[in-house]
């Protein structure tokens, strides 16, 4: 027992709350029947929880706006294990409280991101960009995967609805959507998308006309990313940071990797991509004509958030030439 307490102490603001939704979720189970009991077990898991769990954490050094996620949790297990016809008291929460807290999260975000900015204009900070600005707002606010996902859906919006002006390539920044098929592959996939979604679309509302609209609303958000992404590739150049001796490799807003200069062992051109790690998500799909090896692996973000270790990447550069130049004069 005396072993236990330090434990108990330190992780009380995760096992407290889980033994309690732990607790509700088997009371649920048992009172299905009981619409007596469905708005107490609701505002059980929507607020008592959350206020539980954010007395715990008030005095640690965890994210209030952690609570949210307890919240959002306890709206998905009340939405499955309460019956439906006993949800009057969930439905007024996802009308009402659901909206104002996402409009909260994203005015909080957004206020983050222009002091951020603010402060980059005010320090002279080189190569400031929208999605890194973004990211590091999310982080103050929730979880590295969680802060990932928020910042890269805002910054599809930006890019597809918002980012119009052109970007002006500097000397220490190289582009890669010229030479390279990216930018073809994905109009290609812009294409496929519009016919198919209408042909999907007039087919599926025959039997289904909600399941039909479901099915064109995920397919237009897709092309919004699309167009976001090949936006954003003419935005985020690849560029060298001369006074972290890095180098920040890019692919729009769905691929960054930080490199050490000194931790370079050999970079090349290439013509045969099979078989590699690549910066893009699309892989081999569009080829490489460049790749780089690492003395020790590297952590690089691949897509949404999720990282990958490698010992090598591989990419492509227009400026291949000049690029291998200056990489080669710093190693």
């Amino acid at each position: 027992m005396i072993k236990m307490t330090p434990f108990l102490s330190r992780y009380n603001f995760i096992l407290i709350p889980l033994l309690l939704l732990v607790s509700l979720t088997l009371l649920s189970l048992n009172f299905q029947s009981n619409s007596n009991l469905a708005p107490y077990l609701i505002i059980d898991f929507l607020f008592t929880i959350p206020l539980v769990y954010f007395l715990l954490i008030r005095k640690k050094d965890i994210h209030k706006f952690t609570v949210v996620s307890v919240f959002v949790l306890g709206v998905l297990l009340s939405s499955f294990l309460i019956p439906t016809e006993n949800q009057g008291t969930l439905k007024l929460v996802k009308s009402y409280i659901i909206p104002i807290l996402e409009l909260v999260i994203f005015s909080t975000i957004l206020i983050k991101t222009r002091k951020l900015y603010q402060g980059y204009k005010k320090n002279n900070v080189k190569n400031y960009d929208f999605f890194e600005t973004i990211q590091a707002a999310s982080l103050e606010i929730f979880p590295s995967k969680i802060a990932s996902f928020l910042a890269t859906e805002i910054t599809v919006f930006y890019y597809a609805f918002f980012k119009w002006k052109s970007t002006d390539i500097k000397n220490n920044e190289f582009t890669y959507h010229k030479e390279g098929t990216y930018t073809g592959i994905c109009i290609g996939i812009l294409l496929v998308i519009l016919i198919e979604t209408f042909v999907l679309h007039m087919l599926i509302a025959e039997r289904n006309l909600v399941l039909a609209w479901i099915i064109s609303g995920l397919s237009i958000y897709t092309l919004v990313q699309v167009i976001a992404l090949i936006k954003s590739m003419r935005s985020r150049p690849i560029f060298f940071d001369n006074d972290k001796q890095k180098i920040y490799l890019r692919f729009g807003f769905l691929g960054k990797a930080e490199i050490d200069i000194e931790n370079i062992k050999a970079i090349r051109s290439i013509n045969d991509s099979e078989k590699l790690n690549h910066i893009s998500f699309l892989g081999s799909l569009t080829g490489a004509n460049m790749i780089i090896e690492f003395k020790e692996e590297i952590s690089y973000n691949y897509f949404y958030g999720t990282d990958k270790k490698t010992d090598h990447l591989a990419f492509i550069i227009d400026d291949k030439n000049n690029f291998i130049k200056r990489v080669n004069a710093l190693i």
